[in-house]
């Protein structure tokens, strides 16, 4: 296999990173970052990996065919613009010839802000936005080569879509969105205590917001962490603390099975060039949350 070429960014290791930006003011409280993925190969060249996401996502896929594994059913064709829900195991996924992708990934606690359904319909499923809504997003992708043009045009489809909807972004959801982010090890019902509610009303407000259960997320968030550690994506002293929210190899050994069904050690081996970008992603966020002057120390 020929190596691939990404033209949106390298790690320092090599590894193909998205062109990502934080999304304007005005839509903070429903987008977490706009971002644009290029990554050429050979025409008949075919890459398989995995794709995490620990919230929904848009992509719009541009160029590229691309296949997505439906269990019970097999591989499935996927184009246009698609809306990934939050999912609990990774899904695998293909895609022949040169690739682009344009999209944005949604905060929970905009969730409703731009759908009108409960995340727990979408969770674990991908789904074709079809409609005006899809097609301004396909309109805003279709000169992916001009990042900036395209991450603008997805801005203003996403504003008119916010305004649209009209719906209003949830504290509680967006509370716990950092705090999943910043402490994963903390026990749902301290959260609930900290928000002031019930762990049933907790649950039953974070499930409509990020499609799944608010334990499911902790420990989602702190797996993604150690993935990032191990693709060379860690901010300072982020390893360490990584490292410690684990008790043992065995703990680290269950997790990494129940999410990307691998072992530590295969996933350390592994390239995922299609699952990194969407962890560069999450950590760009995490670089802005702590106010980190200048660019990610990660990137080459």
């Amino acid at each position: 296999m020929q190596e691939l070429s990404a033209r949106t960014g390298r790690t320092r290791t090599g590894l193909p990173v998205s062109l990502n930006v934080a999304p304007p003011p005005d839509l903070e409280p429903f987008v977490a970052r706009f971002f644009v993925t290029i990554i050429d190969q050979p025409d008949e060249q075919v890459v398989e990996d995995i794709l995490l996401n620990e919230t929904a996502l848009v992509r719009v896929l541009v160029r590229g065919d691309w296949d997505m594994w439906v269990p019970q059913r097999g591989w499935r064709r996927r184009a246009g613009a698609l809306l990934f829900g939050a999912q609990r195991r990774a899904m695998r996924v293909r895609a022949r010839g040169p690739m682009a992708v344009a999209g944005f990934a949604i905060r929970p606690g905009g969730w409703f802000g731009l759908d009108v359904r409960d995340h727990r319909l979408l969770a674990d499923r991908v789904d074709d936005l079809d409609g005006p809504w899809g097609a301004s997003l396909v309109a805003a992708a279709a000169d992916i080569d001009d990042h900036g043009e395209t991450i603008a045009r997805l801005v203003a489809a996403c504003r008119a879509r916010v305004a649209d909807l009209a719906g209003a972004a949830d504290p509680v959801a967006a509370m716990f969105e950092r705090i999943a982010r910043d402490d994963p090890t903390v026990h749902v019902c301290t959260v609930a205590d900290r928000l002031a509610l019930t762990p049933r009303a907790l649950e039953h407000r974070i499930r409509r917001h990020f499609g799944h259960v608010p334990k499911l997320v902790l420990r989602r968030s702190r797996f993604l962490d150690m993935a990032a550690v191990m693709r060379g994506l860690a901010m300072p002293d982020e390893e360490t603390l990584a490292g410690l929210r684990f008790y043992d190899a065995s703990h680290l050994n269950r997790e990494f099975r129940l999410f990307v069904d691998m072992t530590p050690a295969a996933f350390a081996r592994a390239t995922t060039p299609l699952m990194t970008p969407g962890l560069e992603v999450r950590q760009q966020r995490k670089l802005q949350d702590a106010g980190a002057p200048g660019p990610a120390p990660w990137l080459g």
